[in-house]
């Protein structure tokens, strides 16, 4: 049984206090460590992702600690905001968070194909594939906002590094099956695709772009750079299951890639029905409930759902979507080894 530290609502302005009180940085971080606080900066349109003014007290304990700290993220597949480093760092500036004074990375290139690989032996993966610039952290901070999310139900520490940390070709693989889907109707045939693709897997037949499924690797380049957005995702071709599976075996070889430097922040507030990617992330779901924080990524998701289904008397992400089990990536967690389901809780 692992510890889950609580910080209620009512007391979201003392999280130093919360911090010092249970010496939650006291061991875990050293001097002179690298730490990635993993962000997710939200989008330009609304402001329920986790807001400057909750990140500043952890920048700050660190700070004291003489711990070199920074915010981080990777650009994301789908084309829109944060799909590359200009529009991300966009995004970021629009939403305050070059104001806590340290550096901001995003990891993976321009383009999100500078990686690294991890081997495991997964059930659905054998190879994982991460933005290269992780590889030189000493430590990896998760600091998620806890919503509902389309396919793993819910959008917690779990899905924040597992989903986040990938590179472009890790969070094809985890959405879809290995060849993405060209939309005829808007191809221009304008051959871009056909000439950037790495493996040679495309060619042009009647004047559109046709993708050999036999040759393609599922890097995802040619999402990226289609200048008609004609090319996407196949997002129907992967089971809720199998996405829960491939997240959580992307988070393993994450986090157990940093050992013991490992620690989650999920804020409660602002519980919408969907991901802080959306630019509508629909309606709020849920009382604002507060700040759990674990060295173990299953027990600080299972807590937060635990906390969200009591407050409220109800599962209000079953209720929005009562054929996705969420609780089906807890017990695959724990099976292979992420983490515990169970766990104390500890007030402050």
């Amino acid at each position: 049984m692992v510890n889950v530290y609580f910080l209620p609502i009512e007391k979201i302005n003392k999280l130093e206090e919360f911090f010092d009180k249970f010496g939650i940085f006291d061991e875990k971080f050293k001097e002179n460590d690298k730490v990635g606080l993993k962000m997710h900066f939200g989008n330009s349109n609304h402001k329920n992702q986790v807001l400057p003014d909750f990140v500043f007290p952890v920048v700050n304990k660190l700070k004291e600690k003489k711990v070199f700290s920074f915010l981080t993220d990777t650009n994301v597949l789908y084309r829109g905001e944060r799909d590359d480093t200009f529009s991300h760092l966009e995004v970021i500036y629009k939403n305050g968070y070059h104001k806590l004074g340290v550096p901001i990375l995003i990891a993976g290139g321009f383009d999100a194909d500078y990686e690294f690989e991890i081997d495991i032996d997964g059930k659905q993966f054998k190879k994982l594939y991460y933005a290269k610039e992780y590889q030189k952290f000493n430590g990896i901070i998760p600091i998620t906002h806890f919503k509902g999310h389309g396919l793993a139900g819910i959008g917690g520490t779990i899905k924040n590094v597992g989903m986040g940390c990938a590179s472009r070709r890790g969070k094809f693989a985890m959405h879809s099956n290995i060849t993405p889907i060209i939309n005829i109707s808007k191809c221009a045939g304008c051959g871009k695709c056909v000439r950037e693709c790495h493996f040679q897997a495309i060619s042009l037949k009647e004047n559109k772009a046709y993708i050999d499924k036999e040759i393609c690797k599922g890097c995802a380049w040619c999402i990226h750079i289609c200048p008609s957005g004609a090319i996407n995702i196949s997002w129907g071709s992967v089971s809720t299951k199998e996405f829960q599976e491939r997240i959580v075996e992307y988070a393993y070889g994450f986090i157990e890639f940093y050992k013991d430097k490992f620690l989650a922040i999920n804020f409660l507030i602002n519980i919408a029905e969907d991901c802080d990617c959306a630019s509508n992330p629909g309606r709020i779901i849920s009382k604002d409930i507060g700040v759990c924080v674990s060295e173990d990524p299953v027990a600080v998701d299972k807590c937060s759902s635990d906390l969200i289904k009591e407050v409220n008397g109800k599962d209000v992400f079953l209720e929005i979507r009562p054929n996705l089990d969420y609780t089906y990536q807890f017990y695959y967690a724990e099976k292979i080894g992420l983490g515990s389901t169970k766990y104390k809780l500890i007030v402050f």
